[in-house]
């Protein structure tokens, strides 16, 4: 089932982050969906952010490293489990 959360939405190059609600959809086969509980910027996202030597790509969602808590798991998912603390980044 999908389920509507809170995120921190970039527009435009360089413009405030906007918070907004956002629906996830339940995770597909081999996924995660993770109820993030701590996250912050890096450099990567205010690289991209400023979109320095790249072609912009907005609405974008920035928090690649987080901390959480496994919400739910797709079909095939074996390693991890429901409630499972985990910390995500980028692949």
């Amino acid at each position: 089932m999908a389920c509507v959360l809170s995120a921190a939405v970039a527009w435009e190059v360089g413009k405030p982050l906007v918070i907004e609600e956002v629906e996830v959809a339940p995770p597909q086969a081999m996924e995660v969906r993770v109820k993030v509980l701590f996250t912050s910027l890096c450099h990567t996202d205010v690289y991209f952010w400023e979109a320095k030597r790249q072609t912009p790509l907005f609405p974008r969602i920035f928090g690649h490293e987080a901390g959480g808590i496994v919400e739910s798991v797709g079909e095939g998912v074996t390693d991890l489990k429901l409630e499972d603390h985990v910390l995500v980044g980028k692949l």
